[in-house]
């Protein structure tokens, strides 16, 4: 009797051992399993993201040649424009060769060093070719001094004062800032009259909730740090300056507009050059419609071409893709456009 119970629990533990092998080897295959999914995993990840780094190099391949084709051939036919339209297309240039190097900028991280370097090349010749081309068709007028010489009074201090061109900018700058300027207000009706602003800079900053008229022809108008303000103004002979914008609505016309780092903006314009934004987004665009007693008189002070109108027709210095329109900006649709404004 001892020896079949000794028997019986010789087998049990044989039993047991036999089990506890398996389940080993069972844990084992299903880690292997779990490994080899893993890994398979894992390489597919790894493919996947070579062809996708593959294809945004093959997308910048294609549309960074085809800005280079276009500035290329902007440089060789300036010899065939009017001197009086060169101005604009130089601008224009300068201006795609700036969304070339933003381009290769936000694009440098999944392309091969060598790549990188030879873009940053070719942005620096097509730099260099526009500025030539420039020198040659737009020299600038070399300083000299008169013949007869004009004997005047020294300064007391002696002191001879050099003005670069850097200062003079500044200087310009200040002035377009401080000679009219509406700033620092909230929940206000504002507005300049006709012989205030007449050919002059004009400044508005810092303004929310505010409402402003500017019924005449000011020669600049420089707005920035605006907050829900609806801005209604006459024909501008210049350029229009929005920067740091939000949730406003410009009703204005102008030579040129440019606008940076603005959000959530209508703009009701009449441009005879461009519309030019940078680091903007959720702009919306329809034609200039504000009327007024005396706006004709206003557009005759100003030299706009009232029959010329590029409303719809924006350059946004972050979207490099010819072929497909910037989502930054678009068309208001016409039932959804204000039609008067209270003036």
């Amino acid at each position: 009797m001892a020896s079949r119970d000794v028997g019986t629990v010789t087998r049990m533990e044989e039993a047991s051992d036999l089990d506890k092998r398996r389940t080993e080897v069972t844990d084992l295959l299903t880690r292997r399993e779990q490994e080899r999914v893993a890994g398979l995993q894992k390489r597919k990840e790894e493919k996947e993201e070579c062809v996708a780094s593959n294809e945004n190099a093959s997308f910048f391949s294609e549309n960074f040649s085809r800005a280079k084709i276009e500035v290329e051939e902007g440089v060789e036919c300036c010899s065939t424009l009017e001197k009086r339209d060169l101005p604009d297309h130089f601008d224009s240039l300068i201006l795609m060769v700036h969304k070339m190097q933003k381009f290769l900028s936000d694009s440098a991280m999944f392309l091969a060093p060598y790549d990188v370097e030879k873009a940053h090349e070719m942005i620096a010749k097509l730099n260099a070719a526009i500025q030539e081309r420039k020198d040659q068709l737009l020299p600038k007028k070399k300083f000299a001094f008169s013949s007869k010489k004009k004997i005047v009074d020294k300064p007391k201090s002696g002191n001879v004062d050099v003005v670069d061109s850097k200062k003079v900018e500044e200087k310009k700058f200040s002035i377009e800032l401080t000679e009219k300027r509406l700033a620092n207000m909230s929940n206000k009706t504002l507005s300049m009259s006709e012989t205030e602003i007449h050919q002059s800079d004009v400044a508005l900053s810092q303004l929310t909730l505010c409402s402003v008229k500017l019924f005449g022809a000011p020669s600049t108008v420089h707005m920035s740090h605006l907050t829900r303000c609806t801005i209604l103004c006459g024909p501008v002979s210049s350029s229009i300056f929005v920067d740091d914008c939000h949730d406003c609505t410009f009703v204005v016309a102008c030579q040129q507009l440019r606008v940076h780092t603005t959000m959530d903006c209508k703009f009701y314009l009449h441009v005879t050059s461009r519309a030019i934004i940078e680091d903007s987004n959720n702009l919306h665009f329809a034609p200039y419609n504000l009327a007024y007693g005396g706006l004709g008189t206003h557009y005759e002070s100003s030299r706009l071409d009232k029959s010329r109108n590029s409303w719809d027709d924006v350059d946004d210095f972050n979207w490099l893709a010819s072929d497909a329109h910037s989502p930054n900006w678009d068309v208001i649709p016409e039932e959804q456009r204000t039609i008067e404004w209270d003036v």
